[in-house]
């Protein structure tokens, strides 16, 4: 409140009284309410000045919204989740591509097992009709003297001939 202020003349006792200890310990002493006197040049200026300091810092003052600091405090937090979200996609993404892998494998394995079963299947009804045959030919054969157990034919192993090998003989000739 400005000292020349006409609202001061109503102002609450305790200001007055507030006043006029600080007047004393200040030493100036009492003063008398006089009629205000007209301000000087010198103090109309400084005054002036004063005012447009005030308002310049006033208009100058960098007030932070609340919700500024709020979202600076809560982005290292939202950094934190974002880098979670994304180990947490990675890891369901080769969850699901192990998956589908361990799929692929147990079809394959499905497939190789029917193949197996096919083949063995193919050998059993060819042993069976060996077996026939064989029967059917040790049946008519009845007459002719034939051996009491069945004969199997079994294929001659062929004879291993390396190439890296060098003769010391010759062969006999005859």
């Amino acid at each position: 409140m400005s000292w020349s202020d006409p609202a001061r003349r109503f102002e609450p006792a305790e200001d007055v009284q507030l006043r006029a200890e600080l007047r004393d310990l200040l030493g100036l002493g009492p003063t008398v309410a006089s009629a205000p006197a007209a301000p000087s040049a010198e103090l109309a200026t400084l005054a002036n000045d004063l005012r447009r300091e005030a308002l310049r810092r006033r208009r100058t003052e960098r007030k932070r919204p609340s919700w500024g600091l709020l979202a600076a405090a809560a982005l290292p937090l939202l950094a934190v989740l974002a880098g979670l979200g994304t180990w947490g996609f990675q890891q369901k993404h080769r969850a699901d591509d192990l998956a589908l892998q361990t799929q692929r494998q147990e079809q394959e394995l499905t497939r190789m097992a029917a193949t197996h079963a096919i083949e063995v299947a193919r050998e059993r009804q060819a042993k069976e009709e060996v077996q026939q045959q064989l029967q059917l030919a040790s049946r008519q054969g009845v007459g002719r003297k034939t051996e009491p157990y069945l004969v199997i034919p079994v294929e001659k192993p062929l004879k291993f001939q390396g190439e890296d090998y060098q003769r010391v003989k010759a062969k006999p000739q005859q």
